[in-house]
């Protein structure tokens, strides 16, 4: 059985789409782990203490919830 030319030129771009279809693949990839590795080495340098805070807590206040039926 003899392939139509059609057949032969698919034939023949199949290796190409192939490395273009793997191209954007890794290109994606490698866009989010520059991101990632970008994003950690970027990160902030905080020391942790065990510091807390003193919360100004007015005891004279009291508090009460409203509900209003309609």
């Amino acid at each position: 059985m003899k392939k139509t030319n059609r057949q032969l030129i698919l034939g023949s771009l199949q290796p190409l789409l192939f490395c273009i279809g793997m191209y954007f693949v890794v290109l994606i990839f490698s866009v989010f782990v520059c991101t990632s590795l970008y994003r950690v080495m970027k990160t902030k340098k905080t020391s942790i203490s065990m510091d807390q805070k003193s919360n100004d807590v007015n005891t004279n206040r009291t508090t009460a919830m409203v509900t209003v039926f309609k």
